[in-house]
């Protein structure tokens, strides 16, 4: 029973997911949503990519701002 309530979120989440990718590729430039048209909605795997570039972009831009004498950083050293 677990594992079809576990099931159930995971779809939900991902519909809400394509969805919101949906509305927001349909308020960009044409240019900028290219390589989808904009008769077909997008994939779950379209989504799913969408959101994983964006927390790529976050993780790469805070690593950035991060100095590079706190990179060796571990709780051990507290």
């Amino acid at each position: 029973m677990k594992h079809i309530q576990t099931f159930l979120m995971l779809t939900a989440a991902l519909s809400l997911t394509a969805t919101s990718a949906y509305a927001q590729g349909a308020k960009t430039s044409p240019a900028a949503g290219a390589s989808v048209s904009p008769s077909a909605p997008p994939t779950i795997a379209s989504a799913i990519d969408r959101e994983i570039s964006i927390v790529e972009k976050e993780v790469v831009e805070a690593a950035e701002a991060m100095p590079e004498d706190k990179f060796d950083f571990s709780p051990e050293k507290l």
